[in-house]
């Protein structure tokens, strides 16, 4: 498996040799598909554009998910403490089991706002250090005052920049 700069819909393409990893044998090639894509986005993300670092806090959304289940083990392997969101006690469970350094107060709902007070009781006000969002509407705006003071947002979602959504009450375009 692996991942190509461009022209990647082709019957044959040529890669460099370090952009190509092996498929494990319990994996179908559809499942290898799968997983370049998603940590190029959380790495980039992340580690390139969000300059994460050991130690630091992070609010996930949609943990259960591809990118999600990525950037959880990213930033487990970073050491930073971890949060995410999720929309089922499922995906919750999927999580725990997955992740076992993950615990019950890592969680919260994906559905609502509530995920807000979540993350300032659990930070004591402080907030997080990151948050990779793919949230829209009222729930991204929620994401936004989940932010530490100098935190970075990491906005991944497309929703609201194809509809040219404004943030807050002075309206700012991003």
């Amino acid at each position: 498996m692996g991942i190509v700069e461009n022209q990647g819909l082709a019957l044959n393409v040529s890669a460099e040799p370090r952009f190509l990893f092996d498929v494990p044998e319990s994996w179908s090639l559809e499942d290898a598909a799968t997983v370049p894509v998603v940590y190029c986005t959380v790495y980039y993300a992340l580690v390139v554009r969000g300059r994460m670092k050991q130690g630091e806090s992070i609010l996930i959304h949609s943990g259960s998910g591809g990118v999600g289940q990525a950037a959880i083990a990213v930033a487990l392997s970073y050491g930073c403490r971890v949060y995410t969101t999720v929309g089922t006690q499922e995906k919750q469970k999927f999580l725990m089991e997955k992740f076992p350094t993950l615990t019950q107060d890592c969680f919260a709902n994906s559905r609502d706002c509530s995920f807000e007070r979540h993350i300032m009781r659990q930070t004591n006000r402080a907030g997080v250090d990151l948050v990779l969002n793919s949230l829209s509407g009222e729930l991204f705006e929620a994401s936004l005052r989940c932010l530490s003071k100098y935190g970075r947002f990491l906005e991944i979602g497309k929703y609201d920049l194809s509809q040219n959504k404004h943030i807050g009450k002075n309206k700012k375009q991003y």
